[in-house]
Formats: C-alpha cells, sequence, structure tokens
C-alpha cells in the first residue's frame, strides 16, 4: 500500500465529526501527548558541586541521587541565534547554581492540559540524574516527545531510574515547532535548513561526550533513547551523518520517522516555510524580518498549506545536510549509524488518537467507510476487509487498530528488520492492556489497553502528570516495571539487555528478521513471539 495512504488515514480520523472537533483540534500541538509536568521549583537536598566545561554546577543529592538542573548546553538561540545551528556555550564565573530545572521551549500548551503559552526561546538546557557514588556508569540521554511541539526534558523525573539501575540519565530540550523546524528560503544557511531541533539534539549529545565524566558517568558509553517524536528524533539521528559518533546505543520507543507525517522532503518543507513567512508578512529572502517577529505572534499564526490535520505542522526535513536522504532508504541501504539498537511499540497505540472522536458516541460506521473509501480508493475493500468494524466492540476500536497498525507497529517492524541486517537489535512490543491512564474511556473507546506512551512511566517509574502514575500499578505490574527498566539498562550497559549476573531475566534474542522474533511485555507474562507482523497485518502496510 501506498505510505501516503498510510499517512493520511489518521487524518481522516482527526477530521471527525463537529462533535469530534469540540474535543480536539486539528493542530498538533493539541493532541494529548505528551503531558506537561510541572517543574519542582528546586531540588531538595544538600548541595553537591560538579566540574564541567564551563564552569562550576552546584546541584542537589537526596537519597543517594544527585540532580544538576538547566545546565546550558549550547548559546541562548535568540536575535541572530534563531534559526541558526547551535553555538556554543560560554563559560560563567564562579558557581552556576544548577537546582531549577531550565525554561521549557517556548511552546503552546495543549488545550487539554489548560492550553496557553509556555516557556522560551532560551531554552537550550538539560538536566543530569546520577547516582551519588557514580564512577563510570553508563549515560542515558532522554529525547522527548510531544509531536516536535510541546515538552520538555524537565517533564520526566529520572531519579528512580538512576538510583535503581545505576545510570546516568540526561534530559533535554530541544527547539520544538516553527522555532526548531521551520525550513523557509530565508534561511538556508550552508547545507542546513529546518532541522534546528535536531541539530540541538547533536549538540547536546556532544556535551554529554565532553562532560559525562564530572557526574561519574562514562563518555565512551552514551545510549540515546526517547519515544513518540523523540523515538522519531533517535530515528533520524540514525540516518543523521553528524550525529556519527556521537552515541554508542539507541532506544526507539513508539517512533518511527519513515512515515510521512513524520518527516518531509525539503521541497516541500520550503513550499510551507514560504507561504508561512508570506503569512508572518516577511517578504521571501528577509530573514531579518522573520528574526523580528515575536515569539508569540509565530506561534499565534497558523501554518498555511494542505495537509493532514492532527500531523505535525513543521515536521523536521529529510535532503538538508542534517539528514541528506529520506530515512526509509537510508534504512533499507544500511546507511546507517551503526550501533546496536533496542526499538518497539505498544500493542494499541491508536486508542489514544481515536478516544476524542468518540466522546459522544461511537464513530458512524458510514464515516468510517467513507473516510477509508476517500484515502485508500481503490484499495478501501481490501483495508475494509482488514479492519471490518463488525469485527470489534466499536467502530472506534476498528479504526483504533488501523491507526495502530498503519502508522505505528508496521513501520517501527520495518525499520527493525532493515537495521537488523547491519546491527545487532533487539525488538520489543509492550502489552500491558490494563496499564494505568488519567484519561476517561469514551463511547468510541471504552478501554485504551496498551496505548501510545503507555510504558513511559514503567522505563522511568516515575509519574508523569496527567497521563499515568505508578502509584496505580498492581504488584504484577510493578514487577514488569521494574523487569522493562532492567533490560534497558543492561542495553545501555552492554549493548544487550541479557546479563549473566541476572539469571532470572527471562532471555532476550536479538531480532532474526527471518523469524521476527521479538519480546512481549505483559503482567505475568514476558515471552518471545514471531507472530507480530500477522498480528498486526504488516504486508497490508509495509512498503
Amino acid at each position: 500500500m501506498a505510505r501516503l495512504s498510510r499517512s493520511l488515514f489518521l487524518a481522516g480520523l482527526l477530521l471527525g465529526g463537529a462533535g469530534a472537533q469540540e474535543s480536539i483540534t486539528t493542530s498538533a500541538q493539541e493532541t494529548p501527548l505528551p503531558p506537561v509536568q510541572a517543574a519542582p521549583a528546586a531540588a531538595p537536598g544538600v548541595p553537591v558541586r560538579a566540574q564541567v566545561a564551563q564552569g562550576t554546577l552546584v546541584g542537589r543529592e537526596q537519597g543517594g541521587v544527585r540532580v544538576f538542573q538547566g545546565v546550558p548546553y549550547a548559546a541562548p538561540p535568540v536575535g541572530e541565534l534563531r534559526w541558526r545551528a547551535p553555538q556554543p556555550v560560554s563559560a560563567w564565573r564562579g558557581e552556576r547554581d544548577a537546582a531549577r530545572p531550565g525554561v521549557a521551549c517556548v511552546q503552546t500548551r495543549p488545550r487539554q492540559i489548560g492550553g496557553g503559552l509556555r516557556g522560551a526561546e532560551d531554552c537550550l538546557y538539560l538536566n543530569v540524574t546520577a547516582p551519588a557514588l557514580a564512577l563510570r556508569a553508563p549515560v542515558m540521554v532522554w529525547i522527548h516527545g510531544g509531536s516536535f511541539e510541546n515538552g520538555a526534558g524537565s517533564d520526566y523525573d529520572a531519579r528512580v531510574l538512576a538510583r535503581e539501575q545505576g545510570v546516568v540519565v540526561v534530559t533535554v530540550n530541544y527547539r520544538l515547532g516553527p522555532f526548531g523546524f521551520l525550513a523557509a528560503p530565508a534561511l538556508l544557511e550552508g547545507r542546513t535548513l529546518g532541522n534546528y531541533g535536531l541539530l540541538d539534539q547533536q549538540a547536546a549529545l556532544r556535551w554529554v561526550r565532553a562532560n559525562a565524566a564530572a557526574f561519574g558517568g562514562d563518555p565512551a558509553n552514551v545510549t540515546v533513547f526517547g519515544e513518540s517524536a523523540g523515538g522519531m528524533s533517535v530515528c533520524a539521528q540514525l540516518a543523521s551523518p553528524g550525529a556519527a559518533g556521537l552515541f554508542d546505543k539507541a532506544i526507539l520507543q513508539s517512533g518511527p520517522c519513515t512515515p510521512e507525517i513524520n518527516m518531509v522532503p525539503v521541497t516541500q518543507a520550503l513550499n510551507t516555510g514560504r507561504e508561512y513567512a508570506r503569512a508572518l508578512g516577511c517578504p521571501e529572502g528577509d530573514a531579518a524580518c522573520l528574526r523580528a517577529v515575536p515569539a508569540e505572534k509565530l506561534l499565534r499564526t497558523p501554518v498555511p498549506g494542505r495537509r493532514a490535520p492532527g500531523s505535525v505542522d513543521l515536521p523536521p526535513v529529510y535532503g538538508d545536510g542534517t539528514v541528506p536522504r529520506a530515512p526509509a532508504d537510508v534504512f533499507a541501504d544500511g546507511e546507517v549509524n551503526r550501533v546496536p539498537v533496542l526499538i518497539g511499540s505498544n500493542l494499541d497505540e491508536g486508542t489514544l488518537f481515536v478516544a476524542p472522536l468518540g466522546a459522544r458516541g461511537d464513530i458512524p460506521l458510514w464515516q468510517y467507510w467513507a473516510l477509508v473509501g476517500v484515502l485508500e480508493g481503490w484499495n478501501a475493500p481490501r483495508v475494509l476487509a482488514q479492519y471490518a468494524a463488525r469485527d470489534y466492540p466499536t467502530v472506534g476500536l476498528a479504526a483504533a487498530a488501523l491507526v495502530t497498525d498503519g502508522l505505528f507497529a508496521c513501520p517501527v517492524n520495518d525499520i527493525a528488520h532493515d537495521l537488523a541486517r547491519v546491527t545487532p537489535v533487539y525488538a520489543y512490543e509492550f502489552r500491558d492492556r490494563t496499564a494505568p491512564i488519567a484519561f476517561r474511556p469514551t463511547a468510541g473507546v471504552p478501554s485504551y489497553g496498551a496505548y501510545h506512551a503507555a510504558e513511559l512511566i514503567s522505563v522511568f517509574g516515575t509519574p508523569l502528570t496527567g497521563l499515568a502514575d505508578p502509584a496505580k500499578f498492581t504488584p504484577v505490574q510493578a514487577d514488569l516495571a521494574r523487569l522493562m527498566r532492567t533490560y534497558w539498562a543492561n542495553f545501555a550497559r552492554s549493548g544487550n539487555p541479557n546479563s549473566p549476573a541476572q539469571p532470572g531475566l527471562p532471555a532476550w534474542r536479538p531480532l532474526d528478521p527471518a523469524q521476527n522474533n521479538l519480546l512481549t511485555f505483559a503482567p505475568g507474562r514476558v515471552a518471545e513471539s514471531t507472530a507480530f507482523r500477522q498480528e498486526h497485518r504488516c504486508d497490508l502496510w509495509s512498503r
């Protein structure tokens, strides 16, 4: 099936009806994930110091964990540095307080958590959480999700992961929305265009290489990991020549960068950027005009152009110097940054996106048929035969299954297959269909199941405000969460989630594309499966 059809189906779902529009808008910044977690005023504990290249940091130690927050890794991208590659951060005199998070990158809050603006352009900060007695510990660098339009590194509390697993965790801010991903003709600089957020991530990884030892981390053992847009970022970095040598392992959670709604060709991005500049009142080629536009106006001005409602207005770009080729082609050719990869998705990714459409009743069957007919054309009968509404408790769950398979499960599995030809790959699926969630069920989605982002509170072991809280775990779910953290940390240590020192750990074999073996995570049952592609109908969706 054409990848365009696959990408557009979510568009059709998010069009919804009049009732659905009251629950969810067509702007990607209004999608329900990830929630914004309120940052603490200051980290508790006693002062501790770390000497990095730029000067002395004063963080806090409590409960066997040291936390350094609001650490600048690049110069503020303001004024003439707006829409330029990140520049080195200046040294400071004396001691710099690192007890509070740095400001989030400027963004529009999702309406579901209050709306309004958040953050500032001076936002290139990271946070380091390390065991108090760390010595050459593996380093895990977290790239947050949020549709490339919202979120912050400080939304994620890494204290449990660091203390329990003996790893140094770094959470990173990067430029978002138009500040991170606008590609306009006036902004061409060398071969760099539009991927400022991806370049920020690379700058943060360079900073980690240079300074990890100051926190007890091993600068020669860095794992980058992320979920949703963060996973897509990691995916893009695997295809970016500029990221070569910046990390030693990669973890992608529900983050395929190959569908068209997640990355676009530079020609398309330039057309959008040209129209957006015009909407902002700036002549084509006038970079000074664009850099003078107030941040609030940039966020309030709709991005022109026809695209899938619900997709990212300004996604990352391929065809520039940062990501020269389409990632799908890079993966198919094996020309990737060859590091061990842990990659997977969740069993019910689509429920979170479809649920708002069923808030006042199930999705009408005629609407489901019409959308598939419009978007799939001659192939609609084949699609409808595979996702017949009569085979599901609700029409909404049929639509959710289609979104799961077409936009997440099968693209992720395709990437895993390509990578496994050139580097070790460990594949998984998260299958806890009773995972805690703060959202209420709807008529169309009476149960969220193993929804998009459901695994995050297991990986971190801490709450995500507005999404879920591990305090709601059953004992069996808590055991599963600890097991997942152990696998993730083992992989960060050695590139292999298994460990001879943990004989009770279920064996996790590297992916063999011929068998498509992956490890499935469900409460009380961690087991290998080879039926993934059949269960998700990947013959229908794969390229």
